[in-house]
């Protein structure tokens, strides 16, 4: 028979035994404890989004975030639809890539208003909505470094061409009046024409047959694209005795890298996507685990190096295999 000393004791021992328990479920129940974040890229068929959504993907792993990855299709009503339902699905944060800054903003109100953090990776949303940061690059900048590669190849004075990517984006917006306040400012180069070719190759060497045509050698003297996509237009012109005309592509791929080894394009801006998609994902996961200081706001921006034949060798492609 047990002494009462021996009973308290064994009671003591069961006692923390069960609080050694409780607490380890408890662990483990917060260890399990898995966020869900919506993301919205508003056309996944464009070549660019590889490699974000290899960034989102590679992050969802590493911090163990479920992701959901949706496409917009190219159409501003879809990235709508995508969004509410996010929100009807209580999602606990919104990662957006919209196609129209101004256009998405009241979907992301509703978020807002839900209670649910947005953050915009690649293409911003308008002042009016909240975001808790910007993920990207600084498209103005870029712009005006595309002007800065213009007047490197053209010199102080000359005709160009312009060819933009999807009209609405932040990124199409901010590298336009980038470039054309760089030029402004610094050279009497005019823009003779432009037009809007979607991000898409088949468009933009649309357009440069067209500004071929329409100026003959001797009154064009450069074709500046917002994106990758003018490589196209490069490599036909080079196909056609029209090697007076510069080329200055925007963004980095693998065949814009061999267009300026061979010297097809004079040069680009390396915006590289797969950090943008990472990094949107990893500020997600820190501020829901309520490290709010880790991200970098009101702006999170990437170095865009000037890519040229001096340099070219030194950099790999931002996307694309070789």
């Amino acid at each position: 028979m047990k002494t009462a000393k021996e009973v308290k004791s064994l009671t003591v021992i069961g006692l923390l035994a069960v609080l050694l328990l409780t607490l380890s479920v408890i662990s483990l129940n917060v260890q399990a404890q898995q966020f869900t974040v919506g993301a919205m890229v508003w056309d996944t068929t464009v070549p660019f989004y590889t490699n974000f959504i290899k960034g989102l993907k590679d992050a969802a792993d590493e911090y163990d975030v479920e992701v959901l990855i949706r496409n917009g299709q190219g159409e501003l009503n879809q990235e709508i639809s995508v969004i509410k339902q996010f929100i009807s699905q209580e999602v606990d944060l919104i990662v957006v890539t919209p196609s129209d800054a101004e256009g998405i903003v009241p979907v992301i109100k509703q978020a807002n208003k839900a209670g649910i953090p947005v953050i915009a990776a690649n293409n911003n949303v308008g002042e009016e909505a909240d975001v808790l940061t910007y993920v990207g690059a600084d498209d103005y900048r870029f712009g005006r470094q595309q002007g800065k590669l213009v007047e490197q190849a053209v010199g102080k004075s000359g005709n160009i061409a312009y060819i933009m990517g999807h009209l609405g984006t932040s990124a199409q917006i901010k590298r336009k009046n980038g470039l054309q306040d760089y030029l402004n400012e610094n050279t009497d180069i005019e823009i003779l024409s432009s037009v809007a070719a979607d991000w898409k190759y088949s468009e933009a060497l649309a357009a440069t047959q067209d500004f071929l045509s329409k100026y003959p050698e001797g009154e064009l003297d450069a074709v500046v694209s917002q994106g990758p996509e003018g490589v196209a237009g490069a490599r036909y012109a080079a196909k056609n005795g029209r090697e007076e005309v510069d080329f200055i592509a925007g963004d980095y791929p693998a065949d814009v890298r061999k267009a300026i080894q061979e010297g097809k394009v004079y040069g680009t801006i390396n915006q590289d996507p797969y950090p943008q998609g990472f990094l949107a994902v990893e500020y997600a996961y820190k501020w829901l685990n309520g490290k709010k200081n880790y991200l970098v706001t009101p702006n999170a921006y990437l170095y865009l190096p000037l890519i040229t034949e001096e340099n070219v060798d030194e950099y790999p492609p931002a996307w694309g295999g070789e």
